[in-house]
């Protein structure tokens, strides 16, 4: 990895305001630059990292086929496929199926009808509440084992499993850039962005979201994804899509209430023009949800939906490294294979820290 490398000039970009990345996302991008060093081999290279803003903005977390379905939440016969898993090192460039395609029409049809976009009065706050559960990764460097996150990891570390464990987190955002001005883990403290500045105005947007910056967001779909794709930048060794993708599975976290139900309806339809879109449908603690998902290098990044109103409810990561195992703590419930993280949320328009 060189000092030009895509994903440290992203790093080196962030805006400030934000808390520093979390002890899993650390381990993921350990992950991905042992994975550099490793020998070619047959199978697909894959890569297990939380995008770097996700990291930054939720600091604190240890972070296809198709279902066509009935958006009015009803019951009826599902035409469901398992989520693509044929990859390469090259960046997806494969056009979403005519089953996805459908899936996103009608959760599109469904955000028509969904809830108008949250008010927001100056000094008010985002609150978002995460529920959820994540990897915790451990490094094995020469048959020493130890926690990927402490230090400084040996040079020929990699990780080889990874333990599901509990997050549960709540975060106050200012919506002006969407820092974060208090992240507890739902009794302690965990961090502030408060005291490293506002997000400079040059810097608002896609990844530093403001309400108004939203509502000036075009609603026809074949804009709005020009416009994000040219936001979202070059992926480097990694696709446009897929660096959009990333950003936004971190601006449905915090600003989907922002959103009009014109504008929900115009993103989603806009997904169908995106390069390695699949969709299944999935249940989360008795939830029906579809899961949207972005498939690049051996890792599945999904946006989950409720199908009943096209608003996105959280966000799950799914490994296809074989190589890779996932185990699940004390009393973690029973989880689709291979994921690593999954966490579904509520957000709420809120007067100070400390509001629920």
């Amino acid at each position: 990895m060189s000092r030009d490398d895509s994903d440290i000039i992203a790093v080196r970009d962030l805006p400030p305001g934000l808390p520093e990345p979390t002890d899993e996302s650390v381990s993921r991008t350990w992950h991905r630059i042992t994975a550099q060093r490793k020998p070619a081999r047959a199978r697909t290279p894959s890569r297990i990292l939380v995008p770097a803003m996700a990291a930054a903005l939720v600091a604190g977390l240890v972070v296809g086929g198709a279902a066509l379905f009935r958006p009015d939440g009803g019951g009826g016969d599902l035409e469901a496929g398992s989520p693509s898993d044929e990859k390469t090192a090259e960046p997806n460039l494969t056009p979403a199926s005519p089953q996805t395609v459908a899936v996103l029409h009608a959760l599109a049809e469904a955000a028509k009808h969904g809830p108008a976009a949250a008010k927001v009065r100056p000094g008010q706050l985002i609150f978002v509440y995460h529920d959820g559960w994540a990897a915790s990764f451990q490094a094995n460097a020469g048959g020493a084992k130890g926690e990927g996150a402490a230090g400084a990891a040996p040079p020929e570390a990699n990780l080889e499993s990874g333990t599901i464990e509990r997050q549960i987190r709540e975060m106050w955002f200012d919506p002006q850039g969407m820092v974060p001005r208090s992240i507890t883990d739902g009794s302690k403290e965990l961090g502030t962005g408060g005291d490293r500045g506002q997000v400079e105005p040059t810097d608002l947007g896609l990844r530093a979201p403001t309400p108004e910056w939203i509502a000036g967001l075009p609603t026809d779909p074949e804009q709005l994804r020009g416009k994000l794709r040219e936001l979202a930048g070059e992926g480097g060794a990694w696709s446009t899509d897929h660096s959009l993708w990333n950003a936004l599975q971190d601006f449905y976290f915090t600003s989907d209430l922002l959103m009009t139900p014109e504008l929900r309806a115009a993103l989603l339809l806009s997904f169908t023009g995106l390069r390695g879109i699949t969709s299944s449908e999935t249940t989360i603690d008795g939830r029906r949800l579809v899961a949207v998902r972005h498939t690049e290098r051996g890792v599945g990044d999904e946006i989950l939906f409720d199908p009943a109103t096209g608003s996105a409810v959280g966000r799950r990561s799914v490994t296809l490294d074989a190589d890779l195992k996932i185990v699940s703590g004390p009393g973690v419930p029973k989880l689709d294979p291979d994921v690593t993280y999954q966490a579904t949320w509520t957000q709420k328009v809120v007067a100070t820290v400390g509001d629920r």
